[in-house]
């Protein structure tokens, strides 16, 4: 395969669960705006700009305006924002038309539709009142571009990298979103373990559609922070865990490595971190501290997807 399109597919991946994410962002936001008064614990909604990583960007268009409506316009529909869920799906667009011949009729399909209808939405004056509306469509279109991609792709380097990418952004959004709960969202130790703290996390369960699992591995009454840090991070079985994403990138540039008949720096790295959290518990992260060894796990992703490029693509993202 072209190195042009092994970069191609895994962007387009990439760019289609960060619109996945972004959405979930916004429905934990809106979720924890609905409890009174939250906001005197904590603006939710400047927390997401600080998680997506994007709140500088923010800043140098619209400067210190933290205005509900505004932040999310500027993360469903700015086109000034590289990361807005329009500009990701626009961008996965982008790359799958350039290798279109890499991809099925039915996952050209999937992704075109989704772009086409939500241009419709951003044609319309954007109310907050359209925000449940949207996140919904955003991530059951997502849901159906994984189903197209699983069901009809061969299961070939085509694929390895398309499902590389979802695993690379996947895991930087979970331990994002880890990192907002537990160091940003609550200000002062004195409310772990309370009321408003263990909604947090459930919400954060919901938000990566990881609730039920939950429920059934810890029980009714199993919602703590331990728990919740060990299924998110540890867990094999969840499939929104870090170590299930990197069991999967793993697994995908092994399949790399027998296709091409030569290993990559990146395949390594993933190997060294693989073995690193084979040997941690929930325990002994907190005892790191959590935030971090999120910020070394996401910096540690980073230098992951640099040996991607290197290795396989051409260097820079599309």
């Amino acid at each position: 395969m072209l190195s042009k399109t092994a970069e191609n597919l895994y962007w387009t991946s990439r760019y289609i669960e960060r619109a996945d994410s972004i959405a979930r962002l916004l429905e934990v936001a809106y979720r924890i705006n609905l409890i009174p008064n939250s906001s005197r614990v904590h603006n939710e909604w400047t927390s997401i700009l600080e998680t997506s990583g994007i709140k500088d960007e923010y800043v140098n268009h619209h400067g210190n305006n933290y205005k509900k409506e505004k932040i999310e316009n500027f993360l469903i529909f700015e086109d000034k924002n590289g990361s807005s869920i329009f500009e990701c799906i626009r961008k996965a667009r982008a790359n799958i038309k350039m290798v279109r011949t890499a991809v099925t009729l039915e996952v050209w399909n999937a992704i075109n539709g989704t772009y086409h209808d939500l241009e419709k939405f951003s044609e319309k004056r954007y109310s907050s009142r359209d925000l449940p509306g949207i996140i919904d469509f955003v991530k059951s279109r997502v849901n159906l571009i994984r189903g197209t991609i699983q069901n009809t792709q061969l299961i070939d380097d085509a694929f390895d990298f398309l499902s590389i990418g979802t695993y690379v952004e996947r895991a930087d959004f979970t331990a994002r979103i880890i990192d907002v709960k537990y160091f940003i969202l609550l200000p002062s130790s004195n409310y772990v373990g309370t009321q408003i703290d263990n909604f947090q996390w459930t919400l954060m369960l919901r938000s990566v559609s990881a609730y039920r699992g939950f429920k059934q591995t810890y029980g009714n009454n199993g919602v703590s922070h331990i728990n919740i840090i060990e299924f998110l991070i540890l867990n094999m079985t969840c499939p929104r865990s870090l170590m299930f994403s990197l069991d999967k990138i793993s697994a995908h540039l092994t399949n790399l490595k027998k296709i091409y008949k030569k290993s990559s720096i990146a395949e390594e790295e993933i190997s060294v971190i693989v073995n690193r959290f084979s040997k941690l518990t929930a325990k002994k992260i907190l005892n790191i501290g959590l935030h971090e060894f999120l910020l070394r796990f996401i910096r540690d992703l980073y230098s992951v997807n640099s040996n991607l490029q290197n290795n396989y693509f051409f260097g820079k993202e599309k």
